[in-house]
């Protein structure tokens, strides 16, 4: 069941970009960076099907690259580029469903953002940059982010060129909410916050989480840096809705209470075994 909802994911992500760029950016002469902006480009030029560059593209990309990647990842890369590139086809034909600008930066972004995210998520990827920038990595140890952010720049450069300078400002919206919403379906809306407590009254606090927000908490061993004195640190993770509250719970116990709070976008196991079972200071 996994592995069905895994190329589920990555048929309906797959589908989504490809009616992103010929329903939205493409007709409008807005791109969004990467293989997708090129073979957007080279449409606009030569008149060549978007389908036609991005598979022309991406396979060797692929091919070149997929030792890096391993076996599940090529599969289902291949299987999302197959299906994006049918379904680029399909699309060809039809009008542009909004000639809106703004219309066109919001829901282009937010299309291709979801639909790469899902594929993303499932384990492959529907862009060629995206290979050739672990390639870079692995064998010239370049970073990732840095990579995409250099052939990007470039590309959205040359669509100043290719359409018009304001074209590529919209361009670039588009490829800001694109990376966003990739973020946002990946890490997802209900991202945890992990949070430590420091106080003169850590048993105290812990009741409290505990009794009113039902908190699982583990109670860590810390050390003084200037004092030398041995206390015990609270740990736990919550949401950022129930942060507030905790926040307030533990400042009214203990005014002077250090919080540090930072996201975390996974966590595993079950509630108060393990990791987070209080441990009453054990």
């Amino acid at each position: 069941m996994k592995t069905f909802f895994n190329y589920l994911s990555l048929t309906i992500g797959s589908i989504i970009v490809a009616a992103g760029l010929e329903l939205i950016l493409a007709p409008n002469g807005l791109v969004d960076g990467g293989v997708t902006a090129i073979a957007i480009m080279v449409n606009s030029q030569l008149g060549w099907p978007i389908w036609i560059v991005y598979l022309g593209l991406n396979v060797p990309t692929l091919l070149f690259s997929g030792r890096f990647m391993g076996r599940k990842f090529v599969i289902r890369t291949l299987y999302a580029n197959v299906v994006t590139t049918a379904a680029l086809w399909w699309l060809a034909p039809m009008m542009a469903i909004t000639s809106s600008e703004v219309l066109i930066v919001l829901y282009g972004g937010l299309m291709l953002g979801l639909g790469i995210g899902l594929v993303v998520k499932a384990g492959g990827a529907v862009d060629g940059t995206e290979m050739i920038a672990i390639w870079a990595n692995r064998r010239f140890h370049i970073p990732i982010s840095t990579f995409l952010l250099a052939v990007n720049a470039v590309i959205l450069t040359g669509a100043a060129f290719v359409f018009t300078l304001e074209q590529a400002m919209f361009s670039i919206a588009v490829f800001y909410i694109v990376s966003k919403m990739i973020d946002f379906v990946l890490d997802g809306l209900n991202q945890g916050k992990s949070v430590m407590i420091i106080s003169e009254k850590p048993h105290l606090i812990g009741e409290k989480l505990l009794e009113e927000l039902d908190v699982s908490i583990t109670y860590l061993y810390g050390q003084g840096g200037y004092t030398g004195d041995e206390r015990l640190i609270i740990y736990c993770i919550t949401n950022r809705f129930m942060y507030p509250k905790l926040k307030e719970v533990v400042l009214t116990i203990d005014p002077t209470a250090v919080l540090e709070a930072s996201y975390v976008t996974e966590t595993t196991g079950v509630k108060k075994q393990t990791l987070f079972q209080n441990q009453e200071g054990k």
